[in-house]
């Protein structure tokens, strides 16, 4: 009788032990959704064991203060978003109606010794411009992270665009550009994302390089290879450095570089899926960006 008895308590605590390893792997499967997906699911069971019932409360509990949380920071994020451009927008008229003036008056002869003390106002605010134009491009980037403005792009003409722009600035400080383009099909792309990139590598080939300068676009049957060289002082012992927020190769601080640069070309690139490496010889710099088929139409 004790022996039916005792197989009796066992049989029911194999089937109690197997129902609730069996409502712990559905509870697992539904949290690791819950975890992985952008969803208001909470946890949900049929079951009637009481310690799954409060193991499933608590966790809601818990799910519910997360989401709470992470609705606030992302309200605090966007707020702070629209207060960066806001400031920086605001900013940027006054800061380009006072650097014309000062160039104005830097054409004045009758200013004569005044001109060495005007050419210092001229030189901040330079440099307050290029601090504004990492915050929006910081901006830009966050935006963009949400949802890319995808539409068809003939980057070899916006290159061309770009390289155009920027033409006379190679001339006058001696890194006369080798420029070899190819035709591309037209890429499904964010086209200010794409010029952005442009942008921020010339203007970094201006700031860092000199007595020469290339550009290629390179096309291949599985992507789109953009090369970009110029000549640097002495060798970058470890290039992928510059890749991390505020490093810059310039330790001595002498041209108020941020070190944002790189950095940011990098997250622009990775915006569109694309790959970026950097290279250093003893004379010359590299930056190589590739952009996939997938994004080709």
């Amino acid at each position: 009788m004790l022996t039916w008895f005792l197989g009796i308590a066992l049989l029911l605590t194999i089937i109690y032990v197997m129902f609730l390893l069996f409502d712990l792997r559905e509870i697992l499967q539904q949290l690791k959704f819950i975890v992985t997906e952008e969803t208001n699911a909470e946890l949900v069971s049929t079951s009637k064991i009481l310690l799954i019932r409060r193991l499933l409360d608590q966790n809601n509990q818990l799910i519910r203060k997360n989401k709470k949380y992470y609705q606030e920071q992302r309200q605090k994020e966007k707020q702070l978003h629209q207060l960066l451009s806001n400031l920086t927008h605001d900013l940027k008229t006054p800061l380009t109606v006072s650097s014309g003036y000062t160039q104005i008056l830097l054409k004045d002869p009758s200013l004569g010794e005044k001109q060495e003390m005007i050419q210092k106002i001229d030189n901040s605010l330079t440099s307050i411009s290029h601090y504004l134009g990492y915050l929006m491009e910081y901006n830009l980037i966050q935006e963009k992270g949400v949802a890319l403005e995808l539409e068809q792009v003939d980057v070899s003409e916006l290159l061309r665009e770009n390289l155009f722009t920027y033409y006379e600035e190679f001339q006058e400080q001696e890194m006369p550009l080798s420029i070899e383009i190819a035709e591309t099909d037209l890429l499904i792309s964010d086209r200010t994302v794409l010029q952005r990139i442009f942008q921020n590598v010339l203007g970094n080939m201006l700031k860092h390089g000199q007595g020469y300068s290339e550009v290629k676009l390179i096309k291949e049957s599985e992507a789109l290879i953009f090369q970009f060289k110029n000549g640097i002082a002495e060798r970058i012992i470890d290039p992928q450095e510059l890749f991390q927020r505020f490093m810059t190769e310039d330790s001595s601080r002498a041209n108020k570089s941020t070190g944002l640069g790189l950095h940011i070309v990098k997250e622009l690139v990775e915006l569109l899926e694309g790959d970026i490496q950097l290279a250093s010889t003893e004379s010359i710099f590299e930056l190589t960006i590739t952009l996939k088929s997938s994004q080709r139409q």
